[in-house]
């Protein structure tokens, strides 16, 4: 199925977003790619490590944050003075660079876990050449395994892994989050199609079902209190509440 670049145009009765791309590889936006283009102009230049990384990111299509969902984990970890952060999907260690940089000052650390071995073991050496090997555990493995055997309490935990799993990670996280931490989640509106009568090829329909249960599970939880961001690809943020 073809999408228009015209956000919120009605088609046959579904709504059909628009989904577009300046180079192959770039996520693909719900919303126009010039406000992306410009929010990001707002943000300065990134540092030649950064915009390294995200070239590479965009030649191997590999998976990771817009800048602005990085500057915008940095943003809350410095304002939340977190000390314990947790990130499941490091990919090369994009998103992880953002959060160390902000534990760095608040005298943090990170602990980040990626099952893909390669993309760790390239993780790690941006880690190196950021300087922040002493602000960032990398663990490598399959996070639903390694959670359990987990015994610290995080002030911060931020998801961007297999949308797929992240209904299955949630009661994994819940016990691990102190009162008052926050929990932040990528891609949860995942190019829009989560929103009901939206058209995506079929092959989508599990991911999306289980994206759809993951919000709503998320977003009733009595523990805690959460928004959902339409920027990026769909950004969730949650407080623990204090009981």
């Amino acid at each position: 199925m073809r999408f228009k670049t015209i956000c919120g145009k009605v088609v046959n009765d579904t709504v059909n977003f628009g989904i577009r791309s300046e180079k192959k590889g770039r996520l693909a936006l719900f919303y126009p790619f010039e406000m992306e283009r410009y929010l990001e102009t707002l943000l300065g230049e990134r540092d030649p490590l950064l915009r390294e990384m995200e070239e590479q990111a965009l030649k191997e299509t590999i998976p990771v944050v817009t800048p602005m969902v990085g500057n915008f984990l940095n943003l809350l970890v410095h304002m939340g003075k977190s000390q314990s952060i947790l990130e499941i999907g490091t990919a090369i260690g994009y998103s992880t660079i953002w959060l160390g940089r902000a534990a760095e000052q608040t005298g943090g650390h990170v602990t980040t876990i990626d099952m893909n071995k390669d993309r760790r073991a390239r993780a790690v050496i941006y880690f190196e050449r950021a300087g922040l090997q002493n602000c960032i555990t990398a663990l490598e493995g399959d996070a639903r395994k390694i959670l359990p055997t987990l015994d610290s309490a995080f002030d911060f935990v931020f998801i961007d892994a297999a949308k797929g799993e992240y209904l299955d990670y949630l009661s994994l996280i819940y016990p691990l989050i102190a009162p008052e931490g926050v929990l932040v989640v990528d891609n949860v509106l995942f190019r829009g199609w989560v929103v009901p009568g939206t058209a995506f090829a079929p092959k989508y329909d599990r991911m999306v079902g289980r994206l759809r249960l993951f919000l709503q599970d998320l977003c009733q939880n009595p523990d805690f209190s959460t928004t959902v961001l339409p920027f990026g690809d769909g950004v969730s943020v949650s407080r623990r509440l204090r009981v």
